[in-house]
């Protein structure tokens, strides 16, 4: 207790200091939590998407066995129930829902919690989510996307503090301006995942590892190391760390003078560094404490070893999945000028450069763990946003860094520059991130559940009911899978709903260019969905929300083309090819309504 009530008041006196030293401070984190929390209640009581289902789930699991058997064996086996074994999200999810499993015992709601540990995973645990009370998700859900909101804010003060000590304050304020108005951040701030989470425990390793190079504080180097094992135990990828750490051990023996083979040959603080972020890693992940130890490691070799393979999005270059993730997270300004600045700051780490203001080291660590995830990333076949968020913090620093150059030199350049980047960023992030209160699925449901009879079924077409926008006591009939032509038939819903990702199937496009939920039976279902919509299944359509794609055919970017990629950097919305939230167009649902008879010849999906 000692050690961390010394570490909290290190922490708060640091806060207090930078808070009475930079004015501006307040304002630039007071919007980074406008940004990062606003609307954070939408599609509750549904998830916004899989990742998140998954992590709540973890959590909830527990409690409720522990419910209904408060026993050791329970809790061994309802913590290595989890999809995977994600570990750090473990615990600060199981806190943060706390509160409402609580007051849920305290109304009587018990048993409604103890039933989630029965899982049916029948379209993505739907029964499970229908049986137990919206407010239960509602309550869970805004609780853990606030923290997430939190942990957002507090990675734009790290990079505040980040950016003070690789140059001054004027440019750890302009890194953390930027970072706070960055629509990738304030997006991934309103799920409950483990990307946030990470970000924040890496951006403390990197800034304490930063001190460490600067001061030779053994303390501050364990810090870093312990910080660096708590972001891997909350994302994998996170390990890039491990390296650079390594890299700032060998950049404080340069600056003390030391001979690099004698710091090798004697490494004590290097070998106690690793100890401590594996101690770290290992308490990280309760699937390993508890004893199910298979699983923990699947997920560090095999799985990881594997990713790179995975395909969910179409094949395309590489610079093309950079490019459209940093158009959609940043904006096209900020991207422009981020690629510009990353570069800038790599060349002026030549000795003949002139700049004496940048703490060198600094600036090499932060480049180094930059080109550690650009490398790895760019040996995969596809990825997304929430892939590069490690990387958006990186970026801002090192173009704040340039942009402090550039104002030194010539500041009627730089000044103009750096406006224009805040207003046209923060107007970016500011249009996408006010598409959270007027989502198309939130405004369907909506309507469902005004317009719909108590006894309607609605079919849908989608591996998982976060897919879909329905209302939480609602009757649904299923689509996907092995099922006979007649079972197929025999429910005759009143509704059936089509999404974005259905008309996908309408697009003429080889296999190749199509994501992986998109590759199967694509001549027979787009048939389907074409006739569904003409009317030639005695359905109608009764409502429509978002915007219709041209003749219902979406008009996603073709891959490996830079021209149809550059409107994500102007238009704030998330067109992506896996898990992340969907906003505007992506968000597309048109609802029909059987007007007849209930037909005999509407094939299988």
């Amino acid at each position: 207790m000692p050690v961390a009530s010394g570490v909290i008041e290190r922490v708060r006196t640091q806060v207090r200091r930078d808070l009475r030293a930079d004015p501006y401070l307040v304002a630039v984190l007071v919007v980074a939590a406008v940004l990062a929390s606003f609307w954070v209640w939408h599609r509750a009581p549904n998830f916004a998407t899989w990742d998140e289902r998954d992590r709540l789930l973890d959590s909830l699991v527990v409690y409720s066995s522990l419910i209904e058997d408060p026993s050791l064996a329970a809790l061994r086996e309802s913590v290595a129930w989890g999809r995977a074994p994600f570990g750090a999200t473990f615990y600060l999810y199981s806190l943060a829902v706390l509160p409402v499993v609580v007051l849920a015992l305290l109304l009587g709601e018990g048993g409604a919690l103890a039933g989630i540990h029965s899982l049916n995973v029948e379209y993505g645990y739907f029964e499970t989510w229908q049986a137990t009370p919206a407010w239960i998700w509602t309550g869970s859900l805004v609780a853990t996307r606030l923290v997430n909101a939190c942990l957002a804010v507090g990675s734009v003060y790290l990079t505040y503090r980040l950016g003070t000590t690789l140059r001054d304050r004027a440019t750890g304020r302009l890194a953390a301006a930027l970072l706070a108005v960055t629509f990738g951040l304030a997006m991934l701030a309103h799920e409950a995942g483990e990307d946030v989470p990470a970000l924040f425990a890496l951006l403390l390793s990197l800034y304490l590892l930063v001190r460490y190079v600067r001061t030779g504080s053994r303390r501050r180097f364990l810090e870093a190391s312990a910080a660096g094992g708590l972001a891997v135990a909350f994302k994998l990828t996170a390990g890039l760390l491990v390296p650079v750490i390594g890299l700032g051990y060998l950049l404080r023996a340069r600056r003390e003078h030391r001979p690099l083979a004698a710091a090798l040959r004697r490494p004590h603080l290097l070998l106690g560094g690793a100890a401590t972020g594996a101690v770290v890693i290992a308490l990280g992940f309760p699937t390993l404490l508890v004893g199910h130890v298979d699983p923990v490691v699947e997920r560090f070799v095999g799985q990881s070893a594997g990713r790179a393979s995975v395909a969910l999005g179409p094949t395309a270059p590489a610079w093309w999945w950079f490019l459209r993730g940093y158009l959609a997270s940043f904006g096209l300004p900020l991207t422009v000028a981020g690629i510009a600045g990353v570069l800038a700051s790599a060349a002026a780490l030549r000795p003949d450069s002139g700049d004496d203001t940048t703490d060198r080291d600094a600036r090499i660590l932060v480049l180094a763990l930059l080109a550690a995830f650009l490398a790895v990333l760019s040996g995969w076949h596809d990825f997304r946003p929430h892939h590069l968020l490690p990387t958006l913090p990186l970026v801002v620093l090192l173009t704040a860094d340039a942009l402090a150059r550039l104002r030194d030199r010539r500041p009627a350049v730089a000044r103009p520059l750096i406006a224009v980047l805040l207003v046209t960023t923060a107007a970016f992030a500011g249009v996408g991130v006010a598409g959270y209160a007027t989502t198309p699925r939130d405004a369907a449901t909506d309507w469902l559940d005004r317009t719909a009879p108590e006894n309607a079924t609605m079919a849908t077409y989608h591996h998982g009911f976060d897919e879909t926008a329905v209302p939480h006591g609602m009757a649904v009939a299923h689509r996907w899978g092995p099922a006979s032509h007649e079972d197929r038939n025999v429910t005759c819903p009143r509704y059936v709903q089509l999404s974005y990702e259905n008309l996908l199937y309408l697009q003429n496009r080889p296999r190749a260019q199509r994501e992986a939920g998109v590759r199967r039976n694509v001549s027979r279902r787009a048939a389907y969905v074409r006739g569904l919509l003409a009317g030639e299944y005695a359905y109608e359509i009764a409502a429509e929300f978002g915007p219709r794609p041209p003749n219902y055919v979406p008009q996603r970017p073709t891959p490996g083309s830079l021209v149809d990629i550059l409107p994500m950097g102007i238009t704030p919305r998330n067109d992506f090819y896996g898990d992340e939230q969907e906003l505007g167009p992506g968000q597309y649902v048109v609802i029909l309504e059987r007007d007849g008879a209930c037909s005999k010849d509407v094939p299988g999906w």
